[in-house]
């Protein structure tokens, strides 16, 4: 038994004299004495909830003891833990940072069998999204999930405002919040309806997107830069969309072809439900025609449209000069522009009138035109040798019935040059539709095309003529090539070699009317480049005096350059002189050597005819030839020394070259001295819609259709033709004697009459992959001297007639002795129709003596043939 302590004792004595004195007084009680009182425990709370991680203060009160300590534990563990909470010596419990059911528990140290419980319940909240961005107006739904307490019940807040406001957002029971109209940062509370201090918070950004701009009005096919921004928000990425056209990712827009008006759509990257549009017109600008080629002084109508605009009003200029002027060409209010007198390149521009930003504009060319004349080698500077403003001559009545030879006029040599005609010029003091020839002894002849004069208006010669050797032998050289006429100033160019000269090439220009010199001519052609002519060191090359001058003349619109081709000598050139200043000091503008790093090669003559000229550019095109033996180097496909049996396409400025086209079996064609260039080449009509093809052929009876801005260069390994389309023609009794000529383009076909064989169309669709296919064939074969070199009359696209010369009867040796020429003329719609030929009727339509390599020239209802001896005249008979 324990000894009770001094404590006890004095209490038991107390007791004791308490119960005395009261048995004293009613006398004395015999029953037994009460036990002690015992130790307890108590606490000032005993079911508690609060949030995690926060703390509750519990004090413990110790009776009957004098020993109020108490120790303090944690479901059972001695001040507690991280996981189930903490609690200090003085009972201030920290809450653990997870939720749950936890016992605080108060010991007392005077009797440890004596304690004190209280459950603590530790409750969190939590919400989700922790963020949100939301439209101004939008909803964001929140959610609030309670741990650790049985009371599930959730109180709302914005901005500590019960159920929130119009200022600050509301939210409802359920959590669902509902952005105020302005924008900025808002706080949203979950309280727990069980304990207040239980609270979790999200942040909800309220933004908008700021696009600009709102409206826009934008052109067919033009851009227009949008920017969005969103204010306040660190993810400010913008994805884009559009209704129609197209936009980038970073707000660039496209807009479609079709006009109408289009969305474009801002939309948040953060939050897919803000988004912000803009409004979009589009609208349709077109000019009409491009692109255009006219005549000095000539008018073209132009038309502008706009779709999609209420104010559908243009303003007009030409060159930027409002309704042009004496210079660049008048415009009208209209839209009818007036070419001035002079060639050159212009702009026509149209601008909207609802907007001055907006315009539209179109290339016009005035170019060396003039209505019904014929001024260059095979009409016009496409080389198409279409005349298509005739009218008189049709395919019902070019008949031996109706049609024949009406007269002659003699001259004093072969005739190569392609006739030239001017209508209704002044001239010998009356107007007169006049017929201009060259001959090889150095002459020029202005005759009357309608034979009413009988004798030439004006005749000049430029002394004797150079002779040269060739495979018949000797023979005369004088003028070979086609002239050009300048139809605004009526200047007739040409290129004469003459003898008793060092160098025998000389460049005239003779008035049409009077025959005399201008611009201080002639003038004496030289030129010279750098190169190596396939030694090791450059040195200069000059022109040689053995070439000949056979291609024809051309005047390029652009530049008013006199382009003069050369050949049958080492090298092949082409020079370029202005056509205004043929003065003795005058040189050459430019220079171009087909192979200047080469031993030869690269002639220019193509049968006479002439390099054809791009009139929206000036950029030249032409095709070189070979000679026995010439070759070509290569590194890695690349030319190395010139062009040898080329397409090749030229600067206007400077004669360089800007693309260039060699078939595969390049080395072949130089060892059979099968000369591409024993052709030429012709211009297709442009479309926007296909590439814009040149085509041509040579000996080998290859055509081919060249892209002529990338013309696809020279590929020897692998061998390959980087081109639109080869097509092969030519009667094969000679692989490599077939094509002399340029070809004939009229109304969708295209025509060959090739050596030894009959004239051939094709059908010509751009469209297709291989547009060239066989369309018709004659049967009419010209079995020597080349074929022929065709060309063709219609009333535009009615009435087409093929006409050619049939030369097989040429005596090389002696010119002047052939038998005659043999003019034809075939149904260019189907070339097997044979509607006539000079040799049908015994005598009367017999020719002059044949040539080579001539070109008949319809005009003003008749048709003209050179021939060794005469010009002969052909129309409708009297």
């Amino acid at each position: 038994m324990k000894a009770m302590t001094s404590e006890r004792i004095s209490g038991c004595f107390l007791s004791l004299a308490i119960a005395f004195t009261l048995t004293g007084c009613q006398g004395v009680n015999n029953a037994s004495p009460s036990p002690s009182s015992a130790v307890s425990v108590s606490l000032n709370q005993t079911s508690v909830s609060i949030a995690v991680s926060t703390t509750t203060q519990f004090t413990a009160t110790v009776q009957n003891t004098t020993n109020t300590a108490v120790t303090w534990s944690v479901d059972g563990v001695a001040g507690g833990n991280t996981s189930v909470g903490t609690i200090s010596a003085t009972g201030l419990y920290t809450a653990p940072a997870q939720a749950g059911t936890h016992t605080v528990t108060a010991t007392s140290v005077a009797d440890t069998t004596k304690s004190a419980k209280a459950s603590v319940a530790v409750g969190a909240i939590s919400l989700t999204p922790a963020s949100a961005t939301v439209a101004p107006g939008g909803t964001q739904q929140f959610t609030a999930t309670i741990q650790g307490f049985s009371n599930a019940a959730i109180n709302w807040s914005v901005n500590k405002v019960t159920g929130g406001n119009s200022t600050v957002g509301t939210i409802s029971s359920s959590g669902l919040y509902t952005a105020p109209a302005q924008t900025g940062t808002y706080t949203i509370g979950a309280t727990s309806a069980a304990d207040s201090s239980v609270t979790a918070s999200a942040t909800v950004t309220v933004s908008a997107i700021s696009l600009l701009p709102a409206t826009a009005t934008v052109i067919a096919g033009a851009t227009q830069q949008f920017t969005a921004t969103m204010p306040g928000v660190s993810n400010s990425a913008i994805t884009w969309s559009a209704s129609g056209g197209t936009i980038s990712a970073n707000g660039l827009y496209t807009a479609p072809s079709q006009a109408g008006s289009y969305t474009v759509t801002a939309t948040s990257a953060a939050d897919p439900s803000i988004t912000a549009n803009a409004t979009v017109t589009v609208f349709v600008f077109t000019i009409s025609p491009r692109s255009a080629i006219v005549a000095p002084s000539a008018s073209q109508q132009f038309t502008a449209t706009i779709q999609g605009l209420t104010n559908t009003g243009v303003a007009w200029s030409v060159d930027g000069v409002a309704g042009g002027n004496a210079t660049t060409g008048t415009i009208s209010a209209t839209g009818l522009y007036t070419a001035p007198a002079t060639l050159g390149s212009h702009t026509v521009a149209a601008t909207s009138s609802a907007d001055s930003t907006f315009s539209v504009s179109a290339a016009i060319t005035v170019a060396n035109l003039a209505q019904t004349a014929v001024l260059t080698y095979h009409n016009d500077d496409a080389r198409d040798g279409a005349y298509v403003e005739e009218v008189t001559l049709t395919p019902s009545n070019v008949n031996s019935t109706k049609f024949g030879k009406l007269f002659s006029y003699s001259v004093d040599g072969q005739i190569y040059a392609q006739p030239l005609y001017l209508p209704q010029i002044s001239i010998a003091g009356g107007t007169h539709d006049v017929v201009y020839v060259e001959t090889q002894n150095n002459s020029v002849y202005a005759f009357d095309a309608t034979g009413t004069q009988t004798t030439p208006f004006w005749h000049v010669n430029f002394g004797p003529p150079v002779t040269k050797d060739n495979e018949y032998g000797v023979f005369v050289v004088g003028i070979l090539s086609t002239p050009v006429i300048d139809a605004t100033t009526n200047t007739i160019y040409m290129v004469a070699e003459e003898s008793g000269y060092s160098n025998p090439f000389f460049l005239h220009a003779l008035d049409a009317a009077t025959g005399a010199e201008k611009f201080g001519g002639p003038i004496n052609i030289t030129g010279s480049v750098s190169g190596t002519e396939g030694g090791s060191s450059s040195h200069t090359i000059t022109l040689e005096t053995s070439c000949i001058q056979r291609t024809g003349l051309a005047l390029d619109p652009v530049t008013n350059a006199i382009y003069i081709g050369f050949g049958s000598c080492t090298h092949g050139w082409l020079l370029a002189y202005d056509k205004t200043n043929l003065s003795p000091s005058a040189q050459a503008t430019a220079v171009f050597n087909a192979t200047p790093n080469d031993n030869g090669g690269g002639g220019l003559w193509s049968s006479g005819g002439a390099p054809a000229i791009d009139d929206t550019t000036g950029h030249v095109y032409l095709m070189t030839g070979v000679d026995f033996g010439d070759d070509i180097s290569t590194v890695n496909n690349s030319i190395t020394d010139g062009y040898n049996d080329a397409f090749l396409e030229l600067d206007p400025a400077n004669l360089s070259v800007l693309s260039f086209f060699m078939p595969d079996d390049n080395p072949t064609l130089a060892d059979n001295d099968a000369d591409l260039g024993s052709g030429g080449n012709i211009l297709m009509p442009v479309s926007s819609s296909y590439p814009s093809e040149t085509i041509g052929g040579g000996k080998d009876g290859n055509i081919f259709v060249v892209d002529r801005d990338n013309m696809g260069g020279y590929s020897y390994s692998p061998q390959v033709n980087n081109v639109i389309q080869t097509l092969q023609t030519g009667s094969g009794s000679n692989p490599d004697d077939n094509i002399f000529s340029t070809p004939v383009y009229w109304n969708g076909f295209l025509y060959y009459h090739c050596n030894n064989d009959v004239l051939r169309a094709f059908n010509w669709n751009p469209s297709n992959a291989a547009p060239l296919s066989p369309a018709s064939v004659g049967t009419v074969v010209y079995p020597t001297t080349h074929g022929a070199t065709a060309s063709l009359s219609a009333n535009g696209t009615t009435n087409g007639i093929i006409w050619d010369i049939d030369n097989s009867a040429y005596d090389g040796s002696n010119p002047s002795q052939s038998g005659p020429s043999v003019l034809h003329a075939y149904d260019a719609t189907n070339v097997a129709t044979e509607l006539y030929n000079s040799s049908q009727v015994g005598s009367r339509d017999t020719a002059g003596a044949a040539s080579k390599f001539t070109v008949p020239t319809i005009a003003g209802g008749r048709v003209f043939v050179p021939t060794s001896t005469e010009l002969d005249v052909y129309g409708l008979l009297p």
